[in-house]
């Protein structure tokens, strides 16, 4: 088992991600040879080296990212050796079996479809984010990939997070829930209309259209939206997790309360969380918070393991072909 991991991608590349690097490996939860590091050699070598690391993981030498504001396909197509086209080339050709990216989301969803394709029947990825609630973890899907989807495109979502949910968060039968704007089966547009009846005619566990204020509140297992939806979703309650904590450290709060907000919200810890699984793709892709310090590397790691030990794309394939036929709307 070998991860790529984007050297160059985030806000603090390449120093803070090298840094999470030398963590994986003075734990040893990671040996050298399951990692590929993808960025500028003398700076990897030299970082590694100053930390004591008695051994190097394999690089693939580049200088070229794809910076934050650039256009993904606009920035993919001038930089051929940008780190995340490197990345997603060695997972292609064998060298590596999952990838690791901190930098442009955009880019490496870009990167990721286009080099790596979409499993068999997928029409389009979703970024699944695993959050953390009343009942336990559960998964938002889309969270920023796709913000014009069709019903199909929902529908299938729903059935990648069942798979993903029952593989990474040991859930044996998923509740499916739409994220929308009332419980009835009418409300919303016309979009999450068509996709709440092809998963209520599906076999999938659908418990209905689920509210925005409900979804800690241990409704479903796993909530799907468009990507516009949910990636509004996780970033107000990011803000506001780390407002809260703010808000707490600057009242003087003791550390017990502190600690238990950070509990309760952690969904804005990405540097617990690590980051955030690309469904639908033919690979195992992870994408990392933009900002994350070295502290997020290591659960990314972690993340990017579990996702290529247990097999969840091969699953998701499964499960679409037992569900095939049940799509009615794709307008």
């Amino acid at each position: 088992m070998r991860i790529a991991v984007d050297v160059l991608g985030g806000d603090y590349a390449p120093h803070e991600i090298l840094a999470g690097v030398v963590q994986a490996l003075r734990e040893e939860e990671f040996r050298a040879e399951e990692l590929l590091l993808v960025g500028p050699e003398s700076v990897i070598q030299s970082q590694l080296k100053e930390s004591g690391m008695a051994e190097c993981p394999q690089i693939l030498h580049t200088e070229d990212v794809i910076g934050g504001d650039e256009k993904p396909v606009v920035g993919l197509r001038a930089k051929p050796k940008a780190s995340i086209s490197l990345c997603v080339q060695a997972v292609r050709e064998g060298e590596a079996d999952g990838l690791l990216a901190f930098g442009n989301t955009g880019a490496t969803v870009a990167a990721a479809t286009m080099g790596l394709g979409m499993l068999p029947g997928i029409r389009r990825p979703g970024i699944a984010v695993s959050i953390l609630g009343q009942g336990g973890h559960f998964v938002l899907l889309d969270a920023g990939a796709n913000p014009t989807p069709k019903p199909e495109h929902l529908f299938q979502y729903g059935l990648m997070g069942a798979a993903y949910a029952k593989d990474i968060l040991q859930r044996e039968n998923p509740r499916i829930g739409l994220l929308n704007i009332g419980g009835e089966a009418a409300k919303g547009s016309e979009v999450t209309r068509a996709a709440y009846q092809n998963l209520e005619a599906s076999p999938l566990n659908f418990v209905g259209n689920v509210e925005g204020n409900e979804l800690f509140a241990d409704k479903a297992d796993v909530f799907v939206a468009d990507g516009f939806v949910g990636n509004m979703v996780l970033k107000v309650v990011e803000g506001f997790a780390e407002y809260m904590v703010h808000t707490a450290k600057a009242s003087n709060q003791d550390s017990g309360v502190r600690d238990a907000l950070r509990t309760m919200l952690g969904v804005s810890d990405f540097s617990e969380v690590g980051g955030a699984t690309l469904l639908g793709v033919n690979g195992v892709v992870l994408i990392g918070h933009g900002r994350s310090r070295a502290s997020a590397v290591l659960p990314a790691l972690r993340a990017a393991k579990a996702d290529i030990e247990v097999g969840v794309n091969h699953h998701i394939v499964e499960s679409l072909a037992s569900h095939d036929g049940e799509v009615t709307s794709t307008s």
